[in-house]
């Protein structure tokens, strides 16, 4: 039996674990993982004609690290349960493509790593002898994602705490969604901010009742578990638009480069890991807030992941691949209006600086533009990707932008900039006439706890 990839912390690297105990670490220390070994996919997966399906890439994604710890019949079970959904990849312009991550029960690209998550917390710890619980305090896409997941094992119990601080609530749209989802998903409101409420997981995590009394997991948006989910998305749209891109543009050695933001967990470190795996990826375009001007502080743990991903196996000094940009909100708007004009398409707010980017460099502009400058992202070498510096390279680039999260989510940005509402999924509307109240409310560490144990 072959066991599966390890993954050392990237905090001390002398830690290293295998990836089946990586899943069941808590928190935010479950993304501090990164494996000590990157497993290359087969050319005859990655050039197969006609590409493979969603499934059958992360199929190979997840065999390569799990290796024999998952049997075959049992990754195919995981994977058909955690992925029904479709994961769309089209082009709107010759060199412009989008895959949509949001026909998932929650509308966001987290459904991919919640689902995926809820299927292996169910199939590690069934053995377990203890009862099972997920607590988790997040922002309202992941708790949508994580909730409607975990809604579908009965016989676990979920716990979600979210913020009634004007600043952060969640749109009563989400809060609706998550308080209709069977009994074992339970929700309470807190009076204070999202900090307040991840104190509160972080306080009871620790209590040693709690320790003694059940097996108590606590998802993480940059746990491996999304990591690898990502990279399958990755993967499977880097493969699709390889496959079209003679018919669709006739370019016949297109280089293909990823568009993210930075502020949404794992995406860029997904894209580089599918690189490192064997996808025909050739380049990245990230995004950050103008109001950022140090990424590698206020974005520390993406960034130290990226660095040891991206050097890794070749620590020597690497060509830069990364063009960063920063855009502010009206930006943000000008390109949301922009992409609709010229393509039809309603985008978000959160992939709306990857087309202004792209757009820059697809029209020769991006070294020249004042107003949106552009560097080499954490490399610290001076010189920017030679996709973006060299004319000829740039006119071969090919562009994917994964679309994370529903325009439904962004109505009034995207009323504001384009001029009407987007359409809603009928697994999103809001019905006015159903109480968008949480029955539970909590109000300290202990509330929490004493909640917890009563349920076991």
């Amino acid at each position: 039996m072959q066991p599966s990839i390890s993954f050392y912390n990237v905090r001390d690297p002398s830690v290293c674990i295998p990836l089946e105990t990586v899943f069941k670490i808590n928190d935010a220390e479950g993304g501090n993982y990164i494996p000590r070994q990157i497993p290359i996919l087969p050319d005859s997966l990655i050039y197969k004609n006609p590409p493979p399906s969603f499934r059958d890439v992360a199929f190979e994604v997840f065999r390569a690290f799990f290796r024999d710890v998952i049997p075959e019949s049992d990754l195919y079970t995981l994977i058909a349960r955690a992925f029904p959904f479709r994961v769309p990849v089209f082009p709107i312009d010759p060199r412009t493509y989008i895959i949509e991550l949001t026909h998932g029960g929650g509308g966001s690209y987290t459904d991919f790593g919640a689902r995926f998550t809820a299927q292996l917390v169910d199939y590690f710890y069934q053995c377990s002898g203890q009862p099972v619980h997920i607590l988790f305090a997040g922002t309202e896409l992941e708790t949508l994602s994580l909730a409607k997941a975990f809604s579908e094992f009965e016989d676990i119990h979920a716990t979600f705490l979210y913020p009634q601080d004007s600043k952060d609530t969640f749109q009563t749209m989400t809060k609706q969604q998550i308080l209709l989802l069977p009994e074992n998903i339970h929700t309470f409101g807190v009076n204070g901010s999202l900090a307040d409420c991840k104190t509160m997981v972080q306080e009871t995590a620790v209590d040693a009742d709690i320790i003694g009394s059940m097996e108590l997991f606590i998802p993480h948006a940059a746990h491996i578990g999304y990591l690898l989910s990502q990279v399958c998305c990755c993967m499977y749209a880097a493969l699709a638009v390889l496959s079209r891109t003679g018919y669709d543009n006739s370019i016949e050695q297109p280089q293909l480069i990823i568009g993210t933001s930075l502020n949404q967990p794992n995406t860029l470190n997904a894209a580089v890991l599918a690189k490192k795996m064997g996808a025909p990826i050739n380049g990245f375009i990230t995004t950050v807030n103008a109001s950022c001007r140090i990424p590698e502080r206020d974005y520390e743990g993406e960034c130290r992941r990226f660095r040891m991903l991206y050097t890794q196996s070749s620590p020597e000094r690497r060509a830069p691949e990364v063009a960063l940009f920063r855009f502010d909100q009206d930006s943000v708007l000008e390109a949301m209006r922009d992409c609709k004009d010229r393509t039809g398409y309603i985008i978000s707010s959160d992939v709306a600086e990857v087309w202004q980017a792209w757009g820059s460099i697809k029209n020769g502009q991006a070294i020249a533009d004042e107003h949106h400058p552009i560097e080499s992202f954490c490399m610290n070498t001076g010189s920017l990707p030679c996709w973006v510096s060299d004319e000829h390279t740039a006119h071969s680039c090919i562009t994917i932008i994964p679309e994370i999260t529903h325009p439904a989510f962004h109505s009034e940005a995207v009323r504001t900039a384009t001029g009407i509402y987007p359409s809603v999924p009928t697994r999103l509307e809001y019905n006015p006439q159903i109480t968008d109240e949480p029955v539970l409310e909590c109000s300290s560490a202990k509330d929490l706890k004493d909640w917890l144990l009563s349920l076991v």
